[in-house]
């Protein structure tokens, strides 16, 4: 909640510590609740080596993966619900958690290889349907802890568990908004 310095630092913090992996650069969005001095100053100072670089204006395409995840992700579990109460925050977090988890561990995901145009028609090739945890795996990028500590994570959670939770919790923060939604009304 907020754009503070605290508050980006700490949404920074917990990205970093949640991350197998180093850095390299960040692509944030041009707006100014993205890219702003707390996150220029955090990732230029405080985490060495990481290069900055920015989407051109009005391209919307240039971060066309990021706002696929957005809706997928974010809006068709969200909706058009105001959620502005630090209670709301905390529980949209704590779904954050878990969706972090189911999503990274367990849903299968295609990435196109190549897609041609044959007349008026396009033909697109996909790859084979692999979880992201899968994909990282197989950069070879991690260290035997980071693979080990993230297998074991893998093995301990249970995806039917998991998902029950997430709505659930979805469940309970959409009746938190229409509880505040009539007290304001």
């Amino acid at each position: 909640m907020g754009r503070g310095q605290r508050a980006m630092e700490a949404g920074f913090e917990r990205l970093l510590s949640r991350l197998p992996f180093a850095v390299v650069e960040l692509h944030p969005d041009n707006g100014s609740e993205f890219f702003n001095y707390h996150l220029v100053h955090y990732w230029k100072e405080k985490v060495v080596g990481v290069q900055l670089s920015r989407s051109r204006p009005y391209q919307k395409n240039d971060n066309r993966i990021v706002d696929q995840k957005n809706d997928t992700l974010v809006r068709q579990y969200f909706g058009d619900l105001r959620f502005d109460r630090p209670e709301q925050i905390e529980a949209m977090n704590a779904l954050y958690e878990q969706m972090w988890l189911y999503y990274n561990l367990f849903q299968p995901v295609m990435h196109l290889i190549e897609k041609t145009a044959v007349g008026d028609k396009v033909r697109r090739k996909w790859d084979q349907a692999r979880t992201p945890f899968e994909r990282l795996k197989a950069t070879g990028k991690l260290s035997a802890q980071q693979e080990q500590r993230l297998q074991t994570l893998y093995e301990q959670t249970s995806p039917h568990h998991l998902r029950e939770e997430i709505y659930q919790c979805l469940a309970q923060l959409w009746s938190q908004s229409m509880a505040s939604a009539t007290e304001v009304a």
